[in-house]
């Protein structure tokens, strides 16, 4: 169960902080993120930037996403089994 649900919440705070970043990278540049079919256009500078900055993004959503799920398995666990009387 706990693996199941890690994987469900990493996916969606996965989606949701790609999408909060792309959303802010253009409110901050005025412009949209650098993507796969637009490479010749981006100046190398700002791809890289964006690419490590996105890449941090996602790794502390990863980090974050399966500490709060072990986090609420074991509470589900705790209060599940507390009243629990089979």
């Amino acid at each position: 169960m706990e693996k199941g649900l890690t994987v469900a919440i990493s996916l969606g705070a996965g989606f949701a902080a790609s999408k909060a970043f792309d959303f802010a990278w253009e409110q901050i540049t005025g412009e949209k993120p650098p993507k796969n079919d637009e490479v010749d256009a981006v100046d190398i500078k700002r791809a890289l930037v964006f690419g490590v900055t996105s890449a941090a993004v996602s790794a502390a959503v990863q980090v974050l996403s399966q500490r709060g799920a072990r986090a609420s398995v074991r509470k589900l666990s705790k209060s599940y089994g507390a009243k629990s009387e089979v």
